[in-house]
């Protein structure tokens, strides 16, 4: 598995909900540490939730969580 995206744990959960819901699965390294303590999971709590994907699903997700960075998603609905 690769790490494809690193942030707060409410943006993780959206972009994993996103990457599942295009039939990628996602591995989330420090889930429930994030949300309890990120500033023991990385130094100052910056992006303490990790997404990782199989290496086969690197492009498609690239694409999608590019997507959401520039707003293309309407998570509100």
């Amino acid at each position: 598995m690769v790490e494809i995206f690193r942030g707060s744990y409410i943006e993780s959960m959206n972009i994993k909900n996103l990457l599942e819901n295009n039939g990628i699965s996602v591995f989330i390294a420090n889930e429930y540490m994030s949300n309890i303590q990120p500033w023991s999971v990385s130094a100052g709590g910056n992006d303490p939730a990790i997404l990782k994907v199989l290496e086969k699903d690197m492009a498609d997700s690239k694409v999608i969580i590019d997507s959401y960075n520039k707003g293309e998603y309407n998570l509100t609905e």
